[in-house]
């Protein structure tokens, strides 16, 4: 199987509490923008109208809430993150980009990153692009030699590598723990293999805007 990892094949952008991409990348890709609760204050000054606000709105400016759809999900055992998913699933809006995912309380953050590793959306924060790579996957990578990558296995995993600075063979990553965090490539095309667990893959985008990914 074949597939580009970029910015296509998405069917909707999610918008967490964080910092966001400016206006220019929501207009250029004309998806579905569904903010989780504060989220949508930061998209109001950006000038952007997302087409659905979600969550517990404890956070979200009321007057918003006068101009723009909403639906109101008072489960507290639940994160806005979380119910916002929800809501894609039931919708058929994923696989989403998730956009806001840094920025704000640290431990909101690792949250977030503990609930994406439960899915299969793109995680864009510029300069950043992040996905989850699953047991028994094997990824071929094409991206410019030098491009900075990092490897987290989460919360373990074993993963061996073709084409890094620094290559792992049949090595154990965990986090907390041991994790591949700022390689680099060495050669135009890179693999990437899980043999157990989950990693996240975060590559920062140093001229990877045609990096052509497939995984089979």
């Amino acid at each position: 199987m074949h597939d580009v990892i970029n910015l296509s094949g998405y069917q909707s952008i999610l918008c967490l509490n964080g910092e966001l991409p400016d206006s220019s990348f929501f207009v250029a890709m004309n998806l579905p923008i569904i903010a989780a609760d504060g989220a949508a204050n930061s998209l109001f000054k950006l000038g952007i109208r997302p087409q659905l606000i979600t969550g517990d709105l404890d956070s979200v400016r009321p007057t918003l809430l006068e101009s723009h759809p909403f639906l109101h999900d008072r489960d507290q055992n639940s994160s806005d993150y979380q119910k916002a998913l929800n809501y894609l699933k039931d919708n058929d809006l994923l696989p989403a980009i998730i956009v806001g995912m840094n920025g704000g309380h640290l431990d909101h953050i690792l949250n977030n990153i503990n609930i994406f590793m439960e899915t299969n959306c793109l995680l864009y924060a510029p300069p950043i692009r992040g996905f989850v790579l699953n047991e028994q996957s094997r990824m071929k990578l094409s991206l410019p030699v030098q491009t900075k990558i990092s490897l987290m296995g989460i919360p373990e995993a074993t993963l061996s590598s073709i084409g890094l600075q620094w290559d792992l063979n049949d090595t154990h990553l965990s986090f907390p723990g041991k994790t591949s965090c700022f390689n680099r490539t060495l050669l135009p095309e890179i693999v990437l293999e899980v043999h157990h667990g989950s990693v996240l893959v975060l590559i920062y985008e140093r001229m990877i805007e045609d990096a052509a990914l497939s995984v089979r």
